[in-house]
């Protein structure tokens, strides 16, 4: 109406509401169904970051589960287990790399559930999932040249979700509420209500500060005037709500109350907070109040619109045209950057396991990529030669869960494949006879004599055809001396801790306060001296002597083996910086089946969060394959180690 292209697509937005109003919302609205049962990620850029805010506000309506609304590098850098989740990615055309860099981060991170919302039926970014593991959800728009705010895919998919939420929880016909949207829509575009906002916000100049203060149920339309008025350089914007502006940004109007305008954005519950302050504010100060009932879906629908009527009075102020405001020679290159593309194609399982583990340990200094790190171990496993073999037992051999059970039948089995064609095998575990007493059980009785056990995590080693019942460690003073203080806090306990001559261990379901046991037991004395040292499993907690460790068994077995211990795989589930396997696997072919280190070249994982503990060892023992007598090879056919020279030769191609 105002002669403008972003004028003229405001105009027709209520012709694409009637086209969504034909389309069949069953898949949405069974999305919405399924999904109400997971976290939710709603993930988009630009424009498409106000889609995935209104489905927030959707998904709120209901399910109790949180949704994450991201833009797609949050997203991809945000690096969470996504098994459980259902991912809705939000795009106009479904062209851009940051959505396909988003799509190809949510089938890496393990969703099995992801929506894609577009209005481009042929769009790139279905070809990058697989046909079960996303649905599609096209919308139709009446303009396909939607301008620079592509407005029409953003009015199709909140008059969608708002139809198929509506179908979801009412089970009934979305026509009435799209209906009523449209009518909303249309009653907005009248002559009166546009010259209502120019007269409203005609005052704001590109060298003024427009600060929203908005009700979180309102967050769509505040984050489409953020938005629409950055990408159009109309003036800058500060988003906040009412009581985080009162917590120091307030000072901004103290500084510069003649250079601001604030708008609120307000709800039934939110007012009074908006009322309590604004009665503050200099006389100077322009304000002005968008206020919304009970900020429910179809008031938090309408609430975009007015806010691209907010962008539409600013834009004619300052003779701006939102639908083409005009971008420099550098925006293409700038926009269609693969950057968060190649961010994921290098952030392989492993690597994200690396990452996390380099967080938790809190290094602040790093002078090696993790990328080119799993790179190099990867590699190197390819290409050694292992003449002996060193497992952990609980959580690697046989799962925590089911820890007093014995090893898998095919777990034993390619034990016994191995030892067959020659390769020497220890068991380091934290344990003591028990895990010996089954392994002689299962084990075929012809390798008991040439395994070795490292019972007590290292603290001593015999073979398995020993029974350690009838030839028990013996009794180290500092052992017992740590008993006796154990036995003195028997309060904090529930079971009585495992005592042997070398080791005293601890369950940790055993202890009644285990946060609190284990803080005293860095001030008993024996700790303190350096006369003993805790270790710590996913179960237990164990105090053994300083000279125990599981790497005891790996020098043990790479003695008869020449003392090259790089012939040696080391596989482990505690691997983190205070695991019980951490020793064991800082190990040049050190590989873990759970928790990794922090270490550059050393405890890395080679599977996601899909498969771990015994189920990826036994994908490892069948990938090691004979090239001589007693030496095997990883085959990396039989074992799905990522693709981690591809991933280098990419980044060197950059």
């Amino acid at each position: 109406m105002q002669g403008t292209i972003f004028s003229t697509k405001l105009d027709a937005l209520d012709k694409t509401v009637a086209l969504i109003d034909d389309v069949d919302l069953s898949a949405m609205a069974k999305a919405l169904s399924e999904g109400a049962r997971k976290v939710g990620y709603a993930i988009g850029s630009g424009g498409s970051l106000i889609s995935a805010c209104f489905l927030s506000a959707c998904r709120s309506d209901l399910s109790e589960m949180p949704t994450s609304v991201q833009t797609p590098m949050e997203f991809v850098l945000d690096d969470r287990d996504l098994r459980n989740s259902q991912v809705w990615i939000f795009s106009g055309r479904g062209e851009n790399a940051d959505a396909h860099a988003a799509a190809s981060a949510a089938k890496a991170w393990g969703c099995k559930d992801i929506q894609i919302v577009t209005s481009n039926p042929r769009a790139s970014i279905f070809s990058i999932l697989p046909v079960e593991q996303f649905t599609k959800h096209v919308l139709p728009v009446f303009e396909e040249k939607d301008g620079f705010l592509s407005t029409h895919s953003l009015v199709a998919a909140i008059a969608a979700l708002l139809g198929a939420t509506h179908k979801h929880i009412h089970r009934s016909d979305v026509s009435t509420v799209i209906s009523e949207f449209a009518e909303q829509l249309r009653a907005r575009r009248t002559p009166a209500r546009i010259t209502e906002f120019t007269n409203a916000f005609d005052s704001i100049a590109s060298n003024d500060t427009l600060i929203v203060l908005a009700d979180p149920g309102m967050r769509a339309a505040a984050v489409a005037l953020e938005t629409s008025l950055w990408e159009t350089a109309i003036c800058p914007v500060q988003l906040t709500d009412f009581r985080n502006f009162a917590h120091g940004r307030h000072v901004w109007l103290h500084k510069r109350a003649a250079e601001t305008f604030v708008l609120a954005i307000t709800g039934q519950q939110s007012r009074s907070a908006w009322i309590e302050i604004e009665k503050e504010f200099p006389d100077t100060v322009r304000r002005h109040e968008l206020a919304y009932a009970n900020a429910g879906r179809i008031e938090q629908a309408v609430a975009v619109i007015d806010a691209l009527m907010v962008v539409e009075a600013a834009g004619a102020k300052n003779a701006i045209d939102p639908g083409k405001p005009g971008v420099g020679t550098f925006a293409k290159p700038i926009y269609e950057g693969t950057a968060l593309a190649s961010i994921v194609t290098g952030l392989k399982a492993p690597v994200r396991s690396k990452l996390k583990a380099i967080r938790r340990a809190g290094i602040t200094e790093m002078n090696w990529d993790p990328v080119t790190g799993y790179v190099r171990f990867s590699e190197g496993l390819r290409s050694a030669r292992f003449h002996g073999l060193v497992l952990d037992y609980d959580g690697t051999v046989v799962s925590t869960e089911a820890r007093l059970e014995p090893p898998s039948p095919a777990i034993i089995a390619e034990l016994e494949r191995l030892m067959d064609g020659g390769l020497k095998v220890a068991f380091a575990t934290g344990r003591g006879g028990s895990a010996g007493e089954v392994l002689r059980d299962h084990i075929a009785a012809t390798h008991h004599g040439s395994i070795l056990m490292g019972y007590y995590n290292g603290g001593y080693i015999r073979s398995l055809s020993i029974d350690i019942r009838e030839d028990p460690a013996p009794e180290a003073a500092a052992i017992k001396e740590m008993a006796e203080w154990v036995a003195e806090r028997r309060y904090l306990l529930k079971k009585d801790p495992k005592v042997s001559g070398v080791q005293i261990s601890i369950a940790v379901d055993g202890t009644i306060d285990s946060e609190m046991f284990v803080s005293d037991l860095k001030f008993a004395p024996p700790v303190v001296s350096g006369a003993v040292r805790t270790v710590f499993s996913e179960h237990s907690v164990d105090i053994v002597l300083p000279t125990t460790s599981k790497l005891n068994v790996l020098s043990s077995l790479s003695g008869p083996l020449g003392d090259d211990q790089s012939n040696v795989l080391c596989i482990g589930d505690s691997g983190g910086l205070h695991g019980n396997d951490f020793e064991l696997l800082g190990h040049a072919h050190g590989v873990s089946v759970r928790d990794v280190c922090h270490r550059a070249d050393m405890c890395w994982s080679l599977f996601d969060g899909t498969i771990s503990g015994p189920d990826a060892l036994l994908q490892i023992l069948r990938s090691l394959t004979q090239v001589s007598a007693g030496i095997f090879q990883i085959d990396v056919q039989k074992l799905s180690l990522e693709d981690a020279s591809e991933s280098l030769k990419e980044r060197s191609d950059r």
